[in-house]
């Protein structure tokens, strides 16, 4: 009985195993492979280096120079496949993964500026189309979209009215707004290109003017890019660029101050131009140029009714209408001396002239009458730089420098040029960079080491305008005003010469 009893005890637990065994069995994983290949969709074309990621697992490969990618080990179901690179669209393609395939798929990529829209054509906020009076600092405003909402960059291109080359431009602006500086009574066109990184679009173009000049008291030269400019400007503010073609230089106001003549060499040779006072209708006087020793220290002058200008040429002074007829003679220098500059004035209808001998350092002052008649010699100096002569208001005076040194070279440097003012009653005369003081000192109103240049008298009479410099003749030169006597000097301009005083 016991052994029986020991038996059924062990048939009992092999059943029982035997159960257990069957309860806990678990089907084998079932792995494949997912393979495919990137070609462009334009030509079929292998994409090497695209990246292909597969979801979900995130894994991640690179396709090869002939474009094929594989997945290895990749458990049986569905998946999305992913491919992307720089420059193009990213594509997306889903796959089914099954033990008995290994699916091998194609995706194609489309560049980006095949699929790319382009932004919208810029449209205009700000000035309005066509307006007038413009202030010369203003924001130029637009807008534009983009379909992509792709980043947009912007160009602005800014013309004056009847030119082809931009005054202004400006690239890769990020904003749809752009700040400029302009000049007074110009009309300007201005176009905006926008640019999403893969398409330019060109906007339309359109317009508007800028305020008038304000009336203003001066008019100067400036060095521009090596090159004379002529400007006019009020004491305080901006100052206005009349001219710009060629090199443009001695800037003289007609009696009547609505006109300004100055020489341009626009023309290859130096001339007389005329323009209105805002810098408006330049246009060409002469056909014999202008000329002398040294053009940039040639001066001429306005007949006291302002219909002549009166200019040398070598050894004869010319007058000429103001449309270029009537050209003649009005004076003729002695035998080895050149013209080099004059005015003219209606007190005795008399002019006066600088002439030079052999070089710049050889000076002579005369008074011609202007109907003809023989010279009268009233200042000589043989070995100093001299300035061309003007005369006041009464005609009785006349303002030029002289350079008291008596230093020469062969570039004409000049090393201590004084304003003064010869009494052409009593041939006194006075040194403005001089005043006295009331113990009868004298007071030197010039800066050592530089010299006073182009004097001219106020319209009033009461003060005198003139270009200050270094005397290295390589600085900075700037525009100044003193009272009649030399006293208070007041820097007005800098970077600036040869004033004019037009109020």
């Amino acid at each position: 009985m016991k052994s029986l009893f020991y038996l059924t005890v062990l048939l009992a637990g092999l059943f029982g195993i035997w159960s257990c065994n069957e309860d806990t069995y678990v089907e084998p994983l079932q792995l494949t492979s997912v393979r495919g290949r990137v070609v462009l969709s334009a030509n079929q074309r292998p994409v090497g280096s695209a990246v292909v990621r597969l979801t979900p697992g995130g894994r991640q490969v690179t396709t090869d120079s002939a474009g094929t990618f594989r997945f290895d080990s990749v458990l049986v179901g569905n998946y999305t496949v992913q491919v992307s690179k720089a420059g193009y669209g990213t594509q997306v393609a889903t796959v089914v993964a099954s033990v008995d395939t290994s699916p091998i798929i194609t995706i194609q990529l489309t560049d980006d500026r095949t699929q790319n829209q382009p932004p919208s054509a810029p449209t205009l906020v700000a000035p309005t189309l066509s307006t007038s009076a413009v202030s010369t600092t203003t924001t130029l405003k637009w807008t534009a979209t983009d379909p992509n909402r792709d980043t947009l960059t912007y160009s602005v291109l800014l013309f004056r009215s009847g030119t082809t080359t931009p005054a202004q431009s400006f690239t890769g602006l990020r904003t749809d707004s752009l700040v400029v500086s302009l000049d007074y009574n110009t009309n300007y066109l201005w176009q905006v290109i926008v640019s999403d990184g893969i398409a330019t679009v060109n906007g339309p173009v359109w317009s508007f003017r800028t305020v008038a000049f304000p009336d203003y008291s001066y008019v100067f030269t400036r060095r521009i890019n090596g090159q004379f400019q002529v400007f006019g400007a009020n004491a305080t503010g901006d100052a206005a660029q009349f001219t710009r073609e060629g090199s443009n230089w001695r800037p003289t106001v007609s009696p009547n101050r609505q006109l300004i003549a100055f020489i341009s060499n626009r023309d290859t040779d130096a001339q007389l131009y005329i323009m209105n006072a805002d810098g408006s209708n330049q246009r060409r006087v002469t056909n014999v140029p202008i000329s002398g020793v040294s053009l940039a220290d040639v001066s001429f002058a306005w007949s006291p009714d302002g219909t002549q200008l009166l200019y040398p040429v070598n050894d004869r002074l010319y007058a000429v209408r103001l449309d270029g007829t009537g050209l003649r003679i009005v004076a003729q220098a002695a035998p080895g001396r050149l013209f080099a500059g004059c005015d003219w004035t209606a007190q005795g209808n008399r002019i006066v002239a600088r002439t030079t001998g052999p070089n710049v350092y050889d000076n002579d002052i005369s008074i011609y009458p202007a109907d003809g008649g023989t010279p009268t010699s009233v200042l000589a100096r043989r070995a100093n730089r001299v300035g061309n002569p003007v005369f006041s208001v009464s005609g009785g005076q006349l303002l030029f420098t002289i350079d008291i040194s008596g230093f020469q070279n062969e570039q004409g440097r000049q090393l201590d040029a004084r304003m003064f003012i010869l009494d052409l009653t009593t041939a006194a005369l006075t040194d403005l960079s001089l005043t006295q003081s009331g113990n009868n000192n004298q007071i030197q109103n010039k800066p050592a080491g530089t010299n006073d240049l182009d004097p001219r008298f106020s319209p009033n009479g009461a003060q005198v305008i003139f270009t200050n410099t270094d005397n290295t003749g390589n600085g900075p030169r700037a525009v100044f005003t003193s009272d009649v006597d030399g006293r208070n000097r007041r820097q007005l301009f800098t970077t600036a010469e040869m004033p004019f005083w037009r109020q």
